[in-house]
């Protein structure tokens, strides 16, 4: 359900023989950095990376920088680019050929990923993963939803398989325990919490927002995600006998919108929910107004919680893997399992993509990881418990680790199923992990997620018009007959096209 920021078209072109090359010319021959064969000097990389929040590390001088190149034997060149602008910067490295050695693609697999790869834009790394122990330890489910014809051209940058960034729901236990309310397991008991929370006004003078959501952008109304398994929609599509069935085309469709229509309607749900951004959505929940939200686990961590306290001192938050439904539905999605893939282009030397795989490999061991999470030890903390992952820093190493920070420096994060459970106060991430854990038995897949529609690419509001109507039948200004048109219309137009190319790769890939 994301949508993909890729340039329309790059410069890259396939010429006479086969061969990649950008709009600059690129090489292959001998390149700064390179060591000579046989040589022990470090390997120069040039890597470019997404900058999600904050700051970017402080690079010169850096502690953190200097002990990663000793420990992996390179000498690194990294560039980290904010996320909003990142896609447009990452169009002008590919184009641009040579200019680095290591680039993230936060978009995965998608249309313009795969067609770059037929292009022969990347690397092929199959060979070389197969010797990375570190790598080896990313599931296969995950390896699966990246590769093209069954081959790796990119490493994927592992997350859980289960959940994601909007996974399940977090409620102000405080305000559950002030009311006497136990902790909701259902859709009713949820309902009848988000009224409490309304009739009673905890966070006072009017300003409670039972549950806060948003944005309202595309059909599923991704933001209340337990809701829509709890009602029993797929992940976004599934296959009934032997036809593709998108989760807008399900009776339990309607169901899901009725309750969502009930909810927005009464003011159980933040009446600017349509509009929201995402980084609205979790500073409103955080400035104390709000009941309930749906996110992932970090968001119990004590960072978050100290925010909250600053305008309720009692402030407490308890997780709830996933909501039952009618008949007992529930479920979380199972997501590709990872946030971006690490590309070599083929303008690297092939010698030095070795190298290159073996760092990252590196990264992702025991020895990058625990560098990541704590830095050095006397420098940038006193103690470390790796089973907890709490850290014990005094003030001068907090402010060190926060201007190096060593955790972006570290490339390749190791695959962990508890990646999102950050929190270094023990019970805190036992909670974080418990949540985690309920995910385990309720995965519900999206046959499709490793396949990509050229259709649907070229067409990224396909769903733009049902989303509209379906929008405005939940703020209740707009009528089923119209949603249900909507579906109607995109089932015998782009739908049919997607749902075929979607079935035929899926078809496909049963062959082998």
């Amino acid at each position: 359900m994301k949508t993909k920021q890729w340039l329309a078209g790059t410069c890259v072109t396939i010429l006479a023989l086969g061969s990649v090359v950008g709009c600059a010319s690129g090489g292959g021959t001998k390149e700064a950095g390179k060591p000579a064969a046989g040589s022990n000097e470090p390997t120069t990389i040039k890597a470019l990376a997404v900058l999600s929040a904050g700051e970017p590390p402080v690079l010169e001088n850096s502690q953190a920088l200097k002990e990663i190149e000793k420990k992996a034997n390179v000498k690194l060149n990294l560039e980290f680019v904010p996320g909003d602008v990142y896609p447009d910067k990452v169009n002008i490295a590919i184009a641009s050929g040579s200019q680095y050695d290591l680039i993230l693609l936060t978009d995965g697999k998608d249309e313009k990923y795969t067609k770059l790869v037929k292009q022969g834009a990347f690397h092929n790394l199959t060979a070389l993963v197969k010797d990375m122990p570190n790598l080896q330890k990313i599931p296969q489910y995950t390896w699966d939803n990246t590769t093209v014809k069954n081959e790796i051209f990119g490493i994927p940058r592992p997350r859980s398989t289960h959940g994601g960034g909007n996974a399940n729901f977090f409620l102000r236990k405080d305000w559950l325990d002030k009311y006497n309310l136990p902790v909701p397991k259902t859709v009713d008991e949820l309902t009848n919490v988000l009224k409490v929370f309304k009739e009673k006004d905890p966070a006072g003078g009017g300003k409670t927002v039972p549950m806060i959501a948003g944005p309202f952008t595309t059909p599923w109304f991704g933001s209340v995600n337990p809701v829509a398994f709890a009602f029993g929609l797929p992940y976004s599509y599934k296959i009934e006998g032997d036809k593709p069935v998108a989760y807008f085309q399900t009776p339990e469709y309607k169901a899901y919108l009725d309750w969502l229509r009930m909810a927005y309607t009464s003011g159980l749900i933040d009446k600017d929910a349509p509009v929201l951004k995402t980084g609205q959505v979790k500073d409103k929940f955080k400035s104390g107004v709000a009941g309930m939200m749906v996110d992932n686990v970090s968001m119990m961590n004590e960072n978050n919680l100290a925010v909250m306290r600053k305008t309720d001192p009692k402030a407490e938050l308890v997780g709830v893997p996933y909501l039952e439904g009618p008949g007992g539905k529930k479920g979380v999605q199972m997501i590709e399992g990872y946030y971006g893939i690490w590309v070599v282009p083929t303008s690297v030397a092939k010698d030095k993509v070795k190298k290159i795989v073996e760092f990252l490999n590196w990264t992702a061991s025991d020895e990058g990881t625990e560098l990541a999470k704590a830095g050095i030890p006397g420098v940038h903390y006193t103690k470390y418990d790796k089973e907890s992952g709490a850290v014990e820093r005094n003030e001068e190493q907090k402010k060190l680790y926060d201007k190096e920070k060593p955790m972006l420096l570290v490339l390749q994060n190791a695959y962990d199923k508890y990646i999102y459970a950050d929190s270094q106060v023990p019970e805190i991430k036992k909670a974080q992990k418990e949540v985690l854990d309920g995910f385990d038995q309720v995965g519900v897949p999206n046959p499709f997620i490793a396949f990509v529609s050229e259709t649907a690419s070229k067409n990224p509001d396909h769903q733009k018009k049902l989303s509209a109507a379906a929008v405005n039948y939940v703020m209740g200004t707009g009528n089923w007959e119209a949603v249900q048109a909507e579906i109607e219309a995109w089932s015998k137009g782009l739908g049919a096209q997607i749902m075929k190319e979607y079935m035929d790769q899926y078809n496909e890939s049963k062959k082998k």
